[in-house]
C-alpha cells in the first residue's frame, strides 16, 4: 500500500514496467508493430472520436490482445469539434456508446462490453469509458 511516508507505492517496486513506448498517426498507419497476443491489456484515451478508420484500430488491437485480455476505451463529450470524425459531432453521449460498442461487435473476439460513466453529475460530463475483454478462446 501506498502512505505519504514511503518514496513510491509498493505495487510500483513490484511491477515490471515498460519504459518503451511507440508514437504512430493511427489515421495514416493503423497497423501496430506487435506480435500477436502480447498484450493483457490495451487503452485508448479520449481518442476514438478522432480515429478515421476504427474498425482497422480495432482488429489490430483485438490481434495483440491475449485471450480474456482487456481493451479500456475513455471517451468524452468534450472534444475538438474541428478534429473528430463528423458521425461524433453529430450524435449524443448515449449514441457515442452504441458506436464504441458497435466498432467491438464488428471486430469480433470480444465479450460484450461494460460501460461506465466516470465524470461527475450534472449538465457537463466529462468522461465515460467503455470496458471490453477478449473471449478466453479468442486468439
Amino acid at each position: 500500500m501506498w502512505n505519504r511516508r514511503s518514496s513510491s507505492p509498493s505495487w510500483k517496486r513490484t511491477l515490471n514496467v515498460s519504459t518503451k513506448y511507440l508514437v504512430q498517426d493511427l489515421n495514416r498507419g493503423p497497423n501496430l508493430p506487435f506480435e500477436e497476443n502480447s498484450f493483457d491489456a490495451t487503452t485508448y484515451v479520449v481518442s476514438i472520436d478522432y480515429l478515421t478508420k476504427p474498425l482497422d484500430v480495432s482488429k489490430e488491437i483485438s490481434r495483440e490482445l491475449k485471450p480474456g485480455g482487456q481493451a479500456i476505451m475513455s471517451f468524452s463529450s468534450r472534444c475538438f469539434w474541428t478534429k473528430a470524425i463528423s458521425i461524433w459531432t453529430s450524435i449524443g453521449d448515449t449514441d457515442h456508446f452504441l458506436i464504441v460498442g458497435a466498432y467491438s461487435h464488428y471486430t469480433g473476439g470480444f465479450e460484450r462490453p461494460q460501460v461506465s460513466d466516470l465524470s461527475n453529475s450534472g449538465p457537463q460530463k466529462a468522461i465515460s469509458a467503455l470496458f471490453k475483454r477478449m473471449s478466453s478462446s479468442a486468439g
